[in-house]
């Protein structure tokens, strides 16, 4: 019984957990000094950005992968996800 009920907010916080650790940029920036070794969202301004020159059509690919994970998460748990917020609500 206390399992279905607590659902809603423990995907609420897998939903922002994983969003944080997707975005960990500055962490991953400072700390890992080889370019092999970034995460996605510090390889990315990294690699594709040299001084004035954006490589546009690479850097917009790029930094679309690691929103598709977190879109295909939140879309398959959204009725869930909302019904966490509006769980004590009153009609």
């Amino acid at each position: 019984m206390i399992f279905p009920i607590s659902i809603p907010g423990i995907l609420t916080v897998v939903i922002f957990s994983f969003s944080l650790c997707v975005n960990e940029f500055v962490y991953a920036i400072t700390f890992i000094s080889g370019t092999k070794q970034h995460t996605i969202s510090a390889g990315v301004p990294t690699d594709l950005i040299r001084g004035d020159v954006y490589f546009w059509q690479s850097l917009m690919a790029a930094t679309l992968i690691p929103a598709i994970p977190l879109a295909l998460l939140y879309n398959s748990f959204l009725n869930r996800f909302i019904a966490g917020f509006t769980g004590g609500a009153f009609r």
